[in-house]
Formats: structure tokens, C-alpha cells, sequence
């Protein structure tokens, strides 16, 4: 077996080959791993329920520039009560304008947002993807909501680190270790959570932490066999505190191997730079590691992307 970190481009475009769903649910699926969700499966997460508690997983709209978000959220108010008149009823409302991708927003990607050599999914032609929006594969088909049996890794944790360096992508046995330690066996449709910590190290080093002076992103995220792991498990989605691809990228070509074989060749989406502190803290003073997950995407006909706020409830 090779060492990890010993791909190369040629290496990670047999990866994709290999975990390609393509055709797996029809040649005009535009779910993808989704389908791994069936009735089934919501019913028995909603058993994980006991409590009541809700977590919520979004990051606060961050409309403050910095390194990492050269698109800050806009947030205006439009009318506001300290205008208001004394006498009288009056109103407060506000414009709220958000460039969903990136690494600020949190966000759940469409799988019309990445193609490779032309193609979507499932051979949709990128081409679909027009001036005026998406014809195919847009997050409007995710509107219904999704729900499964949410898993918490916690691969800082498991390394015994405060986060993950970017320099030390994470592999499958860290995966596997998080998981031991979690004490869970990740299943088919289950959506997979794993924090590195990235929010506290922007924390303790300041938000240049995460640019080199020459500008490229420095993010930790998963090395591409991390996509073997998750497709023999037939996870249905996996969300993180990263942006999933390691940056600077470690390939000559293959830039974001993780967005390219999740979303284009596995079909599954990807949730972004989530908030993932009181969700670590909820798992461990439980001793559990699973939970009922719930994620609303907005209704956006032709959209790429959502801003959401992911619920896991207790």
C-alpha cells in the first residue's frame, strides 16, 4: 500500500474512476448520494432524538473582509427603529445579500457547482449550467430538506491537536481513528461531520494564518484517499469546519480533488465552514457521537449553492 501522501495527479484521477456513481441510479439521476436517504433511514434516525437539544451548525453571515472572504456578506438596514417615530406603530426591516461559495459562508454546494473535462454528475454536461442559472443538478432539488443519522469525527481530537495544520492533510486512518474513538460505525446514507479545528486556529493565529504571502489559500481539508473511505462507507454527504480541499493544493493538476470527486464523480454533496465548537462540546459531555441532522436549503431555481444553518438535534 502506498504511503500516504504519495499521490500524484495520476494517481487521483484513478481514484475518481474508481468511486464514480455514474449511472448508479439511472442515467437521469441528479441526486447522487442522496438516495442513499430513504424513508427508512430518516424514520430511524428520528430515533436519536431523546432530549430535545438543538445545535445549531452555521457560522454567524460574516460580512467583515479578510483573507479568506474577499466576498463579505452584505447587511444593510433598510428602515430601523432608532429612526422610527414616538408615536404610532413602526417597522425595521433589512437587505441581506450573501455569496454562498468560498471559505466564510457556511453553505451547501449544488452538484451543478463543480464539473471535470466538460462534465457534471452523472454526464450532464456543464454547458447546463447557463448565464441565467442551472438546468440540471441545481440545489432547488435539495429544497425538500434532508435528514439522516448525523456523525460526528473529530480528527483534531483524534490527532490529540487543538486543529488540524494544513500541512498534514487528513487520510483514511484518521478517519478511521476518529471513528474508533467516537465510538460509531459510519453506515450507508449517514452524513458524515468531521471538525479539524480550523476556526481555532484562525483563532489563535489571526486570519492571515490562512493565506501565503503569495497569496494562495492555507487551509487543512482531505487527501483525495479520503474519498475511497467515503465511498465504501455510501455516505450521503459529509460537511466540516474546512472547505473539504487541502490548500494549496498538493497536485500539479488536480487542484481540488475532493469538490471534483465528491460532486462531479460520486455525486455527494459537500456542506462548508460550518461552526463546529458547541457541537463537539453537546458530543462530548453526552459521550455520544450521533444525532438526528437536518439541513433546509433555500428554494433558489437554478442557484449553485445555499446558505444554510445545519440542526443537529439531541
Amino acid at each position: 500500500m502506498m504511503c500516504k501522501y504519495e499521490l500524484n495527479d495520476e494517481h487521483v484521477r484513478d481514484i475518481y474512476k474508481s468511486i464514480c456513481n455514474w449511472n448508479r441510479w439511472g442515467s437521469k439521476d441528479q441526486l447522487g448520494t442522496l438516495n442513499y436517504i430513504n424513508s427508512d433511514k430518516v424514520y430511524s434516525a428520528r430515533g436519536l432524538i431523546g432530549e430535545g437539544k438543538l445545535v445549531g451548525c452555521g457560522r454567524i453571515v460574516d460580512t467583515v473582509p479578510s483573507p479568506m472572504n474577499n466576498i463579505p456578506a452584505q447587511h444593510h438596514m433598510v428602515a430601523a427603529g432608532d429612526l422610527a417615530v414616538s408615536e404610532g406603530s413602526s417597522v425595521a426591516y433589512d437587505f441581506i445579500g450573501i455569496f454562498p461559495h468560498g471559505q466564510a459562508q457556511s453553505h451547501i454546494d449544488a452538484l451543478c457547482h463543480i464539473a471535470d473535462a466538460g462534465l457534471l454528475y452523472n454526464r450532464y454536461p456543464a454547458a447546463a449550467v447557463t448565464s441565467a442559472g442551472a438546468n440540471k443538478l441545481d440545489i432547488k432539488l435539495m429544497s425538500d430538506g434532508i435528514a439522516s443519522r448525523g456523525v460526528f469525527l473529530d480528527i483534531a481530537a483524534a490527532r490529540n491537536v487543538p486543529f488540524v495544520n494544513p500541512e498534514e492533510p487528513i487520510t483514511p486512518d484518521d478517519l478511521d481513528l476518529a471513528e474508533k474513538l467516537a465510538g460509531v460505525q459510519v453506515k450507508e446514507g449517514d452524513i458524515v461531520i468531521y471538525r479539524t479545528g480550523r476556526h481555532e486556529r484562525r483563532d489563535k493565529l489571526g486570519p492571515n494564518c490562512e493565506r501565503l504571502e503569495d497569496g494562495r489559500g492555507l487551509l487543512p481539508g482531505l487527501y483525495p484517499d479520503s474519498l475511497i473511505w467515503l465511498h465504501e462507507r455510501k455516505v450521503a454527504m459529509i460537511g466540516s469546519d474546512c472547505a473539504h480541499d487541502v490548500l494549496p493544493a498538493p497536485f500539479l493538476n488536480e487542484r481540488i480533488p475532493i469538490h471534483v470527486g465528491t460532486e462531479v464523480y460520486m455525486g455527494l454533496p459537500l456542506l462548508h465552514n460550518l461552526d463546529l465548537a458547541q457541537l463537539a462540546t453537546e458530543c462530548s459531555a453526552r459521550g455520544i457521537s450521533e444525532f438526528f441532522f437536518i439541513i433546509a436549503p433555500l428554494p433558489i431555481q437554478g442557484g449553485t449553492a445555499s446558505p444554510v444553518n445545519p440542526i443537529a438535534i439531541f
